[in-house]
């Protein structure tokens, strides 16, 4: 297929593609698998032929011996021979699960998946993870970069989203130039330029379904409507045991200052609910026989897990980009990964 870099190639997953690129380590640790935000390909991730390794997350998560898949969801671009406006976050997530699996499956690796989602791509955590635990397959924990969960986005998020002549989202009027500015400015704390300005908008971004957009809209008989009903049951945000455990990172920019606002507690949220609802309730008949201390000293450690498992680091919203943040974010990922296993020793699963 044309406009594919060497080594990508487009899967199919219950039936919609996937633009895919997998790079192999060691098949003793789990499978990293990465999702992009609004309007952008997996390509973030990994470059673009002739660029440096090093100013891109595959590199740094392959060193340090985890296999990686960066994943796609299908968008406006050339790599993809057709759009699809009614892709909803469950289809993102069965299609997701689906390649996961196959991939897991052909290179014969552990069945232990870590998420990385950015940006948007927040809201394909717990689809993501309902879907693998229906093919077997165990989502260890997802960590989000500067990333959105499946709330509904406020309108002040949406100013200036234009609706394309193929019933998609195009943010380009309203983002493309903060992205880029953002891009420059990790170029900045890197000393280099990362990617071309021309080669970004040509190769990296495009439209994409309405559905993915954070807000009520749907695609429904070649328009868009406001459906509440059919935009909660696939965001589904408050169904607390479906996520799997969750670790955060933001960035220090003031460029976009949304996600250091707003990440650590939206987050620590749901990651609370899921500690309570999965490891601490079935054990509340035996809490009449705890101390009033172990008892205090239980609720102080769930409390502090939101703490414990988010970080905040140098850039924006692309802070993964450039080797200063793609280093810190896979360093980051292994910390996390060595966390989760200890807390989760706690609780005795």
């Amino acid at each position: 297929m044309k406009e594919l870099y060497e080594n990508e190639e487009i899967r199919l997953g219950k039936g919609y593609p996937s633009l895919v690129r997998f790079f192999n380590d060691n098949f003793e640790k789990p499978l990293v698998v990465f999702f992009p935000g609004w309007a952008h390909l997996g390509r973030i991730s990994y470059g673009f032929p002739g660029s440096k390794e090093e100013h891109f997350l595959a590199k740094w998560i392959t060193q340090n011996g985890y296999p990686f898949l960066a994943t796609s969801y299908p968008i406006d671009h050339p790599v993809y021979e057709e759009v699809y406006p009614e892709f909803t976050l469950t289809d993102w997530g069965n299609m997701a699960a689906e390649i996961v699996k196959q991939f897991i499956d052909e290179h014969r690796l552990l069945n232990d998946i870590i998420g990385i989602s950015w940006s948007a791509a927040g809201q394909v955590v717990r689809p993501f993870n309902v879907a693998c635990q229906s093919l077997g397959l165990n989502v260890d924990f997802h960590l989000v970069l500067e990333s959105s969960p499946a709330l509904l986005i406020p309108s002040d998020r949406t100013i200036g989203f234009n609706i394309s002549n193929k019933h998609l989202v195009s943010v380009k009027d309203s983002h493309y130039n903060l992205f880029w500015r953002e891009i420059e400015d990790q170029s900045q704390i890197n000393g280099e330029e990362i990617i071309s300005k021309e080669m970004y908008f040509r190769d990296f971004v495009g439209d994409f379904p309405v559905s993915l957009m954070g807000t009520n809209e749907c695609y429904e008989d070649g328009t868009f409507v406001n459906n509440i009903e059919k935009s909660y049951r696939d965001k589904n945000f408050f169904a607390y045991t479906e996520y799997p455990i969750i670790a955060s990172v933001t960035g220090n920019s003031k460029l976009a200052p949304y996600h250091p606002f707003v990440d650590r507690w939206t987050w620590g949220f749901l990651l609370t609910r899921k500690i309570y609802h999965d490891y601490i309730s079935r054990n509340e008949s035996s809490f009449p026989s705890l101390s009033k201390d172990k008892f205090n000293n239980l609720v102080e450690y769930v409390n502090d897990l939101p703490n414990r498992l988010h970080r905040t680091t140098q850039g924006n919203h692309f802070l993964f980009l450039g080797r200063v943040g793609a280093k810190r974010i896979s360093e980051y990922l292994e910390f996390f990964d060595n966390e989760i296993h200890s807390i989760k020793k706690n609780f005795n699963v």
